[in-house]
């Protein structure tokens, strides 16, 4: 594993959050292998893990392009841009050409444009019929990616926002973009098909990553000190994990069809975010902070994009040696994420973190 840093891009360092990403990332995968087994059960309450990788990534991007605002524009958005291409588009890139040519991964240039989530809605929204020849696909179809192409999206447009806006317009901007995200879901909600992933969709899914901006326009400006206590630590991530648990919109995947209350939830999982970057003498800190959770959690990206194309394989695996199904109810449950881990392992050693050094290139502090 990389050594870790003590500083980063966004002007501080949390041991803490590398490991949670570990965590969600085994949300992730046991999340899609037990609703398979499960359909309808209380375990679709693991899919607000994906709302929590979008509340990370909006208060750590926002962390560090508010960091940013003392170098020239045009040098601050040249050296993020580069940095966020190096960390994402090559291993993106290796995955889906090597998934193309193994199984023919449909609808290759939406892929390649991070436009995914607008095609699937286009598809469960006007073609039903093609978009249920799509879910089919199953384990081929990377439906997985419309996550990563949400956060695409926010990569591209929000440091647009952040050096194209005033200071002092700002919290009024990231609200009526909060705003207009919840007018957008009520209506998809009462306007949309059975079928449609409006989930999927930037100004659906993307009011998590908003929350997660607003909470760090505030921290970064000290302006809310209620978020240092373990108190609100601690309370946000119980209220999130009972309010999932007995939700029955989380019964099924709520990225699908957010309910109507999403906002609660986005709130409670920006300030758990938040609040765990200054509560690092926690216990929940120093845990998630433990190395063996630091390094699976460096290799989460990449263990997300190629997870579900493994799925085969573990099935194969599993008929032929049934000793490897150590949880017989859900045979996926073990192997499955031991082989996502090592077939993660393998591409950041051999490819994306030879690739990360060029980062160093586009930094303001030389970190990478």
């Amino acid at each position: 594993m990389a050594r870790l840093k003590q500083s980063s891009e966004a002007g501080f360092f949390c041991p803490a959050y590398v490991g949670l990403r570990c965590f969600l990332l085994f949300a992730v995968l046991e999340g899609h292998y037990w609703i398979e087994t499960y359909p309808g059960s209380r375990v679709g309450s693991m899919s607000l893990s994906v709302p929590c990788f979008f509340a990370l990534s909006g208060f750590l991007i926002s962390h560090t392009l508010f960091s940013y605002e003392s170098m020239p524009a045009r040098q601050a958005l040249t050296t993020f841009y580069w940095r966020r291409i190096l960390r994402i588009l090559p291993a993106y890139l290796v995955v889906l050409a090597v998934t193309r040519m193994l199984w023919g991964v449909p609808y290759l240039f939406w892929n390649m444009a991070y436009l995914l989530n607008w095609k699937i809605y286009l598809l469960s929204s006007r073609e039903p019929a093609e978009f249920l020849a799509f879910l089919n696909l199953r384990n081929t179809n990377a439906i997985h990616f419309w996550s990563v192409c949400v956060e695409e999206q926010f990569y591209l447009l929000y440091p647009l926002f952040v050096f194209g806006s005033s200071r002092a317009r700002r919290t009024g901007w990231l609200l009526a973009g909060i705003v207009f995200s919840i007018l957008c879901r009520c209506y998809l909600l009462k306007t949309s098909g059975p079928l449609t992933f409006f989930g999927g969709l930037p100004m659906v899914a993307g009011e998590y990553i908003l929350w997660g901006c607003l909470f760090a326009w505030f921290d970064f400006r000290d302006r809310w000190r209620w978020l240092r206590h373990p108190v609100t630590l601690y309370g946000c991530l119980l209220a999130v994990f009972c309010l999932g648990w007995w939700d029955p919109s989380y019964r099924t995947w709520a990225q699908w069809r957010p309910p109507l209350h999403q906002t609660v939830y986005c709130i409670l999982i920006a300030g758990f975010v938040a609040s765990l970057r200054h509560n690092p003498r926690t216990l929940l800190a120093r845990f998630l902070a433990w190395k063996p959770f630091a390094w699976i959690g460096t290799m989460s990206y990449g263990a997300y994009l190629v997870h579900s194309f493994l799925n085969p394989t573990v099935d194969r695996l599993v008929a032929d040696h049934p000793w490897l199904a150590v949880i017989p109810t859900c045979p996926r449950a073990f192997l499955g994420p031991v082989l996502t881990i090592a077939a993660a392992a393998v591409l950041w050693f051999g490819f994306e973190k030879p690739v990360q050094r060029l980062r160093r290139k586009f930094s303001s502090t030389g970190s990478a």
